[in-house]
């Protein structure tokens, strides 16, 4: 029999994590700013720091990445490759206990697709371009803009106990 707290938390989970993947989808999709190619500045990518503050954003923030990437040129490279070096990044984070070096997870990760790209696509040195183009983009969606955001936040109790309970 299952009890009604456990079916209530397990669907407050399930909403959550929709709610998480459609926001991260739909930020990339609608934000008017270049979201694939060598210079990306996803707007979504700030939500990736939810995964610092609660492992359990990790599946809806995993699933918008992977509904993202299914509208890039390269989608299915992107989709199975982008979505893992998120995932593993989601996970790092997790590990450390400061917002600025969590950041940094994604920020290096993002190198893992770029190093696919690179293979299937370039042999050139225009890689060491590319490569850079997308760390630093990511660095400043993310460490940058997506850090001050969530200091800002983080002096909002409210705000901060919602995040964290989940």
């Amino acid at each position: 029999m299952i009890q009604k707290n456990s079916f209530t938390s397990d669907t407050n989970f399930l909403v959550r994590s929709a709610v998480v993947a459609a926001l991260y989808a739909v930020l990339t999709l609608v934000v008017p700013m270049p979201q694939y190619g060598p210079i990306q500045f996803r707007f979504s990518e700030i939500l990736v720091l939810l995964a610092f503050y609660n492992r359990k954003y990790i599946p809806g923030l995993v699933l918008g990445c992977a509904i993202a990437n299914l509208f890039s040129p390269m989608a299915w490279f992107d989709v199975i490759f982008g979505t893992l070096s998120s995932y593993i990044a989601f996970r790092l984070m997790q590990k450390t206990d400061n917002l600025f070096i969590a950041s940094l997870f994604p920020v290096l990760l993002v190198s893992v697709p770029a190093l696919g790209t690179y293979f299937l696509l370039d042999s050139s040195g225009a890689f060491i371009t590319m490569l850079f183009s997308f760390m630093a983009s990511e660095f400043v969606m993310v460490s940058i803009i997506g850090v001050i955001i969530f200091k800002i936040l983080e002096n909002n109790k409210a705000f901060m106990r919602k995040l964290i309970e989940f």
